[in-house]
């Protein structure tokens, strides 16, 4: 047998292209599926934004938190709210105050109120 058989020939010229598609979708599926591949980074960057709106969010509590503080120093004492905070710390009120207890559910205050009506 000779090595120029025509179907020796299409094979030799067939190795080629297949190696060629072989790499290309190699590259492919690891640039879609890899570990930093396309839907790796959308991943991220739905994870990236939440990560900034939980800064926002953080950063808005840092700073309403650190206005308060500024409120509680002997040079900005503000005395509504040092009369506030040590009402709530001690739990005491004054005679003329109005308190008003706020809890989850009213079911026990409108049954209390039904039963005060008989």
């Amino acid at each position: 047998m000779s090595s120029s058989s025509p179907v020796i020939l299409r094979l030799r010229q067939a190795v080629a292209p297949v190696i060629a598609f072989t790499v290309m979708a190699y590259f492919i599926f690891h640039s879609v599926e890899g570990e930093r591949g396309l839907l790796n980074y959308w991943s991220m960057q739905d994870r990236v934004s939440q990560i900034t709106q939980v800064l926002e969010e953080t950063t808005e509590r840092r700073k309403l938190l650190e206005q308060h503080v500024l409120s509680l120093r002997a040079s900005h004492l503000d005395p509504d709210l040092l009369d506030e905070r040590a009402r709530a710390m001690l739990n005491v009120a004054h005679p003329d105050d109005v308190i008003i207890f706020h809890h989850d559910g009213y079911s026990d205050v409108i049954t209390a109120a039904a039963a005060d009506a008989n």
